[in-house]
C-alpha cells in the first residue's frame, strides 16, 4: 500500500495558467505539486499555431516571476487596434475605429508571444523551481474532503494530502464535470480556425479586427513579416473552410482580409476549435479552487483570455500568501470566498463584454449595424473612451493585486 505523500498546494493541469501558478505559489515559499499527464510532450511540442496577446499588466508579472526575460525579445509590441467592418457582397472594408496604443511616455499595451515560445520560457523557470514537484504521466482520479486538507487520488494509485486544491484543467474542465459543477453557458455556433502567415507587407505593429455577420476575424502582429490569424465563423462554413486544401483556404483568408496582408502564404498549420462562453457558477469550495479556462472560458475576440486566468493567478497568489502569514488555513472556504469575491466582477465583466460585442456584430442586422456604427464612432471621437478602451487592452483597471503592479 502506498504511502500518502503531504504537501501545502496540489495543481492539477500544466499548461500556461498552472504552470504560472505553480511557479507564483512556489517563489512564495508554498510546497506545491504540479500534476499534468503529458507535461514532458507538450513543452517539447511546438504548437506553432497557438499565439497570445499579453497585456502590459500581464507583461509584469511575467517579469516578476523570471519569465519574461527567457523569451529572449521573441515577442511583438501592438502599437495599434484598428476595428473595421466588412461589406459581405463587395468585401470592401469601412473604418470604424483606431487606437493608438503607443503612447510615448509609457510601455505598449498589449504584446503577441507565441505559443511555442512561452511554454518554453515557462519550463526554464519551473524546472528550476526548488518548491515545485512535477509529477508527469500520471492525472487526478478522485478527492476525498479531510479534516485539514484533501486526499487526492491519482492514476498511479499515488495518493497526495493537500491543504489546496487547485483545478486549472482547461476548457469544459474534466474535474468540475466529474464531480457535477453547474456551468452557465452558451454555444456560439461558431468555430475558431487560427494559423500563423507570412506575408511581403510589414505589419507597422497594427492588429485589426474585421467584423463579418457570420463572426469576426483578427490579425495580430507577430515577429517579422509574420501574423497570427483567428478567424472566427458560423461552425460548419468553419469546418468547411478548415478542411480545404491549403490554396483554397488561402484565397478566402486573403479576401477576407482585403489589403490588410499582403501576399499571404501559410506559416503554420491550421488548427480549429469551437467557440462559446462558460463560466462556472462556484469557482471556489472548501479546498478547491478553479482558476484559468476551467473556470471561465470567453470568445477570444478580444484576446483576453488567458490575461484573464495571469489575473486570476496574481489574485490567489496574494490572497493566498497574506492569509498564510496572519495563520490562517489556505483551504478554507472562508479565505477562498474572499478570492471569489475579488474575481467574480472581473469575469463577469469580461465574458459580458466578448458576448455582447460577439452578439452585436456577428448578424446582418441593419438597426443593429446603425448602432454599432454610431457606438464605435463616438467611441473614436472621445479621448476619455478611447483612453478606458486602452486601459482595458493593457489590463489597466480594478483592484490590482501586487503582481500586476509597476514597481
Amino acid at each position: 500500500m502506498n504511502k500518502t505523500k503531504r504537501t501545502e498546494i496540489l495543481i492539477a493541469g500544466a499548461g500556461i495558467v498552472g504552470s504560472l501558478m505553480a511557479i507564483a505559489l512556489g517563489e512564495n515559499g508554498f510546497e506545491v505539486v504540479l500534476v499534468d499527464p503529458s507535461f514532458e510532450t507538450s513543452g517539447q511540442t511546438k504548437r506553432i499555431c497557438r499565439s497570445y496577446a499579453i497585456s502590459r499588466t500581464s507583461k509584469r508579472l511575467l517579469k516578476k516571476l523570471d519569465v519574461w526575460g527567457n523569451l529572449n525579445e521573441r515577442f511583438e509590441p501592438i502599437k495599434k487596434i484598428i476595428l473595421s467592418e466588412s461589406n459581405n457582397k463587395t468585401m470592401d472594408l469601412t473604418k470604424l475605429a483606431e487606437f493608438d496604443l503607443q503612447d510615448e511616455s509609457e510601455e505598449p499595451t498589449s504584446y503577441m508571444v507565441e505559443d511555442f515560445e512561452i511554454r518554453s520560457a515557462l519550463n526554464l523557470k519551473l524546472l528550476a523551481c526548488k518548491n515545485v514537484e512535477i509529477l508527469t504521466h500520471c492525472k487526478v482520479l478522485s478527492e476525498e474532503i479531510e479534516k485539514g486538507g484533501s486526499i487526492i487520488n491519482l492514476d498511479n494509485d499515488k495518493k497526495i494530502f493537500a491543504s489546496l486544491f487547485v483545478i486549472c484543467d482547461g476548457p469544459k474542465s474534466s474535474i468540475a464535470r466529474a464531480i457535477k459543477k453547474k456551468f452557465i453557458s452558451k454555444d456560439y455556433n461558431q468555430v475558431a480556425i487560427v494559423a500563423n502567415v507570412s506575408h511581403i507587407n510589414t505589419h507597422k505593429g497594427e492588429a485589426h479586427q474585421i467584423f463579418f455577420s457570420s463572426g469576426p476575424i483578427a490579425s495580430l502582429p507577430l515577429n517579422g513579416n509574420r501574423s497570427a490569424i483567428v478567424w472566427s465563423e458560423e461552425k460548419a462554413k468553419g469546418f468547411q473552410v478548415s478542411k480545404s486544401k491549403k490554396e483554397n483556404f488561402l484565397r478566402e483568408l486573403q479576401a477576407k482580409l482585403n489589403n490588410v496582408l499582403i501576399d499571404i502564404t501559410l506559416d503554420s498549420e491550421k488548427y480549429v476549435f469551437p467557440l462559446s462562453l462558460s463560466i462556472l457558477r462556484d469557482f471556489v469550495d472548501e479546498r478547491r479552487v478553479f482558476i484559468g479556462d476551467s473556470a471561465h472560458t470567453i470568445h477570444p475576440l478580444a484576446g483576453q483570455g488567458l490575461n484573464l486566468g495571469l489575473r486570476d493567478i496574481a489574485s490567489l497568489t496574494e490572497i493566498l500568501v497574506n492569509g498564510k502569514k496572519i495563520g490562517e488555513d489556505i483551504g478554507s472556504i472562508g479565505l477562498l470566498k474572499r478570492y471569489e469575491q475579488w474575481r467574480s466582477f472581473d469575469r463577469f465583466l469580461l465574458s459580458s463584454y466578448t458576448d455582447g460585442i460577439n452578439t452585436l456584430f456577428s448578424n446582418d442586422n441593419k438597426i443593429l449595424r446603425k448602432v454599432r456604427r454610431l457606438g464605435l464612432k463616438a467611441i473614436n471621437s472621445s479621448t476619455n473612451l478611447k483612453t478606458a478602451f486602452m486601459n482595458e487592452a493593457a489590463g489597466e483597471y480594478g483592484h490590482l493585486p501586487d503582481l500586476l503592479k509597476e514597481t
